[in-house]
């Protein structure tokens, strides 16, 4: 399945949910979920144990801006990595380049930093960086092209970012340049997810 590319509030008001990844709207005029007979119920639903698992995967998906196929691997990486599958996820999915670009207060959205990043306006590690889905670690660096520095958009999300930047991320303001020191933690996920539902959705 390919990425939404759909109304982004309406995804807010079928989740239940604020997803500051992929909008910076809100759903708080029309919190109850699309569609006619939801409007006239004006209620969530009770949710099947597999819905509430597929509700879940889909905060994480839509909130990353990820394909199903995306994040699919990224479950199965995680399960092969030695600890708790679900941290791994979570931190697999914080570590991601154009994740990260958007937690330094650079763009407004996630889809925002993937676009930037596939028009090769970030460079990591003082190169051109080769795709939105590289993870990072403690000591890389990504900045912006020379030729994006003066553009006001940027200037005005880095100067008022979205979400406070986490502690990990050393920012130059002036450079539009970010030293990774400690990719952010499961801890430090800017949504409510369940991520054992996640789990038991994939490994079922």
């Amino acid at each position: 399945m390919a990425r939404y590319r759909g109304p982004r509030v309406r995804i807010l008001r079928r989740l239940g949910t604020e997803l500051p990844g992929l909008t910076t709207k809100t759903a708080t005029r029309r919190p109850t979920p699309p569609g006619h007979a939801a409007a006239t119920k004006g209620r969530f639903t009770k949710l099947s144990e597999h819905g509430m698992r597929l509700r879940e995967k889909q905060k994480l998906r839509f909130h990353y801006g990820l394909s199903e196929r995306a994040l699919r691997r990224i479950y199965e990486r995680a399960s092969r990595m030695p600890g708790d599958s679900g941290r791994n996820m979570l931190t697999l999915l914080e570590s991601r380049l154009d994740n990260l670009v958007w937690r330094a207060g650079i763009t407004r959205t996630v889809p925002a930093a993937r676009q930037l990043i596939t028009h090769g306006h970030v460079r990591l590690n003082g190169l051109r960086a080769k795709t939105p889905s590289q993870f990072l670690k403690s000591g890389d660096v990504f900045a912006l092209a020379d030729k994006c520095l003066n553009r006001e958009d940027l200037r005005v999300s880095v100067n008022n970012p979205v979400l406070d930047p986490p502690p990990g991320l050393s920012r130059d303001l002036d450079k539009l340049s970010v030293t990774v020191e400690t990719t952010p933690g499961p801890d430090q996920l800017p949504i409510e997810v369940n991520i054992q539902k996640v789990i038991e959705f994939y490994a079922r």
